[in-house]
């Protein structure tokens, strides 16, 4: 009876950990395509604030260069 224990024990702690084991790498992952879909984010973002920034200095010459006509 006490080698059913020692199996039934051991073999009770070996999936515990290989479940853990799984769990803990399922979210490693889920980690890794949350921080690349940020990045692709955050690059999209810098990309339209840099288009924003050329738009606006272009709008900026244009009033410098006509500001009398809008008197």
């Amino acid at each position: 009876m006490k080698d059913f224990n020692v199996k039934v024990s051991w073999s009770t702690s070996n999936v515990l950990t290989w479940t853990i084991l799984f769990i803990s790498m399922g979210l490693m992952i889920v980690n890794l395509v949350t921080i690349y879909n940020i990045y692709t984010v955050i690059e999209t973002m810098w990309l339209e604030i840099q288009q924003v920034k050329e738009t606006n200095s272009y709008l900026y010459q244009f009033i410098e260069e006509h500001r009398n006509d809008f008197n």
